[in-house]
């Protein structure tokens, strides 16, 4: 059931709201400018991270643009943009879990989907599903850099891991992945600095891997906040960076200012209380406030801006005569990655009219 699949073809204004818009022009100016700074300027591969685009169509737009590929969160990501005709796919997580491994072995027989591992326990059970499966997983370990979640310590510990894993029949080591997300909270010279350290640590430990004879082809990394630093490092082969595409107040602080916020949440004002009190028909179950609240544009100053679960109450710093019941107002998400799972489409516009409905199939809890 699609809110507005019927509107193909009509203005903004028709959209039943809350709505999940994407600019297609907008987004398209921003995949260029990342596939010019990964592809084309530093000569990496670009295999953008779709945990926070979900729609496949934006998979294979980024195909178009010069990717290599995708990186998922989770198996149903990566079965949902197989299933779409999509390549090259990297599940940047560990799958755990005898059928959730049998998921994984099982995609194996349509196109090669990588997987992550940071230990030979977890090694042994994809080892396992893999063979029961009669096939081979293509893996990449991966290191903690410096994030403390996931991922075994740079160094000997990593070229152990590679070579249990080198032994292993039902697996194929593929090479290393790393993220430096610890470094978003620091600016300028420090991030760089810390930037520098990790990726670091990753490069070299794959020259130690290949130094005792372990073949090393893949050595990935980097997100949106973080690749316009570690691009230019050297060593690294392919940047995971795919939140920029729609940009949004985060990416913006994260050093992506130049980027166009593609994606935003259309609402339409149902109350108007009072002259400096707006209230729209989209809450927190529309929105994100996950890093940071939403933006409206165009209201003028706001004082402050409470979510509950169906309405955004706008309360602004002067009176307002412009914006009446039935206008839009429109947000810009603090955190993209955490408002997309909130819809089940996203209605895409170019020139103000509704071009294509995309379902968001892989925007669910499923592992």
């Amino acid at each position: 059931m699609s809110a507005n699949r019927e509107a193909i073809g009509l203005p903004l204004a028709a959209l039943e709201t809350p709505a999940l818009c994407l600019d297609a022009r907008a987004y398209e100016r921003n995949v260029e400018r990342m596939a010019e700074y990964i592809i084309r300027r530093h000569g990496l591969a670009w295999r953008p991270h779709m945990k926070g685009q979900k729609a496949p169509e934006l998979a294979l737009a980024a195909r178009r643009a010069g990717a290599m590929g995708v990186t998922c969160a989770t198996v149903y990501e990566a079965e949902t943009m197989v299933e779409a005709g999509v390549t090259g796919v990297l599940v940047a997580n560990q799958v755990v879990g005898e059928r959730k491994l049998g998921r994984l072995a099982r995609l194996q027989r349509r196109t090669p989907v990588i997987a992550a591992t940071d230990s030979a326990a977890h090694a042994a059970m994809m080892d396992r599903a893999a063979r029961e499966a009669g096939v081979v997983i293509p893996v990449l370990v991966e290191l903690d850099l410096g994030m403390n979640r996931c991922g075994v310590a740079p160094g000997e510990a990593t070229v152990e891991l590679a070579r249990t894993i080198g032994a292993m029949p039902g697996l194929r080591l593929a090479g290393l992945m790393g993220w430096e997300g610890h470094v978003l909270a620091y600016e300028d010279g420090e991030k760089r600095e810390r930037i520098g350290g990790a990726i670091g640590a990753l490069v070299e430990t794959a020259a130690r891997c290949r130094a005792a004879g372990i073949g090393v082809e893949i050595v990935s990394a980097s997100g949106s906040g973080t690749f316009r630093m570690s691009a230019p490092l050297g060593g690294i082969t392919e940047v995971q960076a795919g939140g920029g595409v729609f940009s949004d107040l985060n990416y913006e602080k994260w050093g992506l200012a130049d980027h166009e916020f593609a994606l935003t949440v259309v609402t339409r004002v149902v109350s108007r209380p009072s002259a400096t009190r707006i209230l729209v028909d989209g809450g927190f179950k529309t929105m994100s406030t996950q890093h940071g609240a939403p933006r409206p544009l165009g209201v003028g100053a706001v004082k402050s801006l409470v979510l509950s679960a169906e309405h955004g109450n706008i309360e602004l710093e002067e009176p307002d005569t412009v914006h009446r019941v039935g206008d839009l107002v429109t947000f810009v998400p603090g955190y993209t990655d955490s408002t997309v799972c909130l819809h089940d489409e996203m209605c895409v516009l170019r020139d103000g009219v509704l071009e294509a409905v995309w379902a968001i199939p892989g925007r669910t809890g499923r592992r």
